[in-house]
Order: structure tokens, then C-alpha cells, then sequence
């Protein structure tokens, strides 16, 4: 049975402490995403577990598994990407379409390619969950009103599949990023610091560039 469409009306209603509960995940998962893009290169070479808590995308996942037993790493990035995962959902059930359309006026390279995974998602939402775990996915099932019940089991399917891949990945590629870590190893502090100039110098230049789009919405 396919989940129902996105909601074009007004937000649905949520409990004001499940929408706080909703939205303080949401920043406190980006906020600690955006802390391990910044130390990369020092979290990669002296603590990839820790790398880890903070993001377990694919790029972490592939530098941290040829140092990290899978078990350990599994443990690890599995919940941390439901968490992640979790908050997207919580916002699509709290904004509905309206998370959509604003991603899209975001992104619209990606606008496309989004309407394309929504129709998908119509058709087989647990399929979709399953073979193309990522936050549009998520997004989409709250969205949608896919039941919680229903997405968390396949969304945590999806997860555990794209943990393990990334971790085969990396491990093949482990010669080749051996490499890398040795010859950024003598730079470990000027590499982290241009990583976290450039990761605040990003979001400053988004945080402006949101406020103008905003007031020229406005």
C-alpha cells in the first residue's frame, strides 16, 4: 500500500513538545554534522570513531573502516544516521510539501531528481527506504504520512545496508587512503585548520545567502 501525498495545506498538527523534541534534534544532528566536517582531517587521522558520532556519511564511513572493526563501526554509524534520518523525517511530517518545495528552491539541480524519487516513493515507499537510504527519502516518508511504525524498521534496513557497503568500499580502497592519511599526517594542524576555516566560511555564506532569499520571498 503506497503512503498518501504530501500535504499542499497548512502544516499538520503536532504536539508543541513533540515539535520541539522534532526540531532540536534536527539541530543538534546538524550542528555536530557540521562540527566533524570542520575537524575532518584531525578527527580521520586521531579518533575515525569519533568522526564517526559526528557524521556517518559514506566519505567518513570509507576513511574510518580500514582503522574501525566493522562491528564497532556498524555499532556506531548505524544509529547515528537513523538520528539524522529521524530529524529529516520530523520535518517533512512538520512542514509537509512546503520541506519539499523549499529544498527544491534551494537545490533546483536536484529538483528534478527529487520529483522523480517522490513518484517512486508513491509506488513503493518501503522499496525506497530500502535501496536508496537518504535523507530525501526520509524527508519524503514524513512527508507523506508514512506511518512511523512502518518507516523506522525499513529505514533502519536501509541504513544497515548502507553502512556495509560503505565499509566494503572503504576497505578495498584502504591502500589508497593509507596513502593519503601518511602524506597529510606532517600537516594535521594546518589541514584541520583550512578545513574549519572553509566549513564556517560556507555556512556564514549560506546563513547570508538564506536571509536574502527570505526577504526577497518576503
Amino acid at each position: 500500500m503506497s503512503a498518501r501525498a504530501p500535504s499542499d495545506g497548512p502544516p499538520r498538527y503536532v504536539p508543541s513538545r513533540a515539535r520541539r523534541a522534532i526540531l532540536s534534534l534536527a539541530a543538534v544532528t546538524t550542528i555536530v554534522s557540521v562540527a566533524g566536517s570542520a575537524l575532518l582531517p584531525y578527527l580521520a587521522l586521531e579518533h575515525p570513531l569519533w568522526l564517526l558520532v559526528t557524521a556517518s556519511d559514506g566519505r567518513n564511513l570509507m576513511l574510518a573502516a580500514p582503522r574501525v572493526a566493522l562491528a564497532t563501526l556498524t555499532a556506531v554509524a548505524v544509529p547515528r544516521r537513523a538520528l539524522g534520518m529521524l530529524a529529516t523525517y520530523g520535518v517533512g511530517l512538520l512542514y509537509g510539501r512546503a520541506a519539499l518545495a523549499w529544498s527544491a528552491r534551494r537545490a533546483p539541480r536536484v529538483a528534478w531528481l527529487v520529483a522523480q524519487l517522490e513518484r517512486v516513493f508513491s509506488a513503493y515507499p518501503r522499496l525506497s527506504l530500502l535501496v536508496w537510504p537518504t535523507y530525501t527519502t526520509s524527508a519524503l516518508a514524513g512527508a507523506r504520512g508514512e506511518p512511523l511504525a512502518r518507516y523506522v524498521p525499513w529505514m533502519l534496513l536501509g541504513q544497515l545496508g548502507y553502512v556495509l557497503i560503505c565499509a566494503r568500499l572503504g576497505a578495498a580502497a584502504s591502500a589508497w587512503t593509507a596513502r593519503v592519511m601518511a602524506w597529510l599526517a606532517p600537516y594535521l594542524v594546518e589541514a584541520t585548520a583550512a578545513s574549519l576555516a572553509l566549513v564556517l566560511g560556507y555556512q556564514a555564506f549560506s546563513i547570508v545567502r538564506r536571509r536574502r532569499a527570505a526577504r526577497a520571498e518576503g
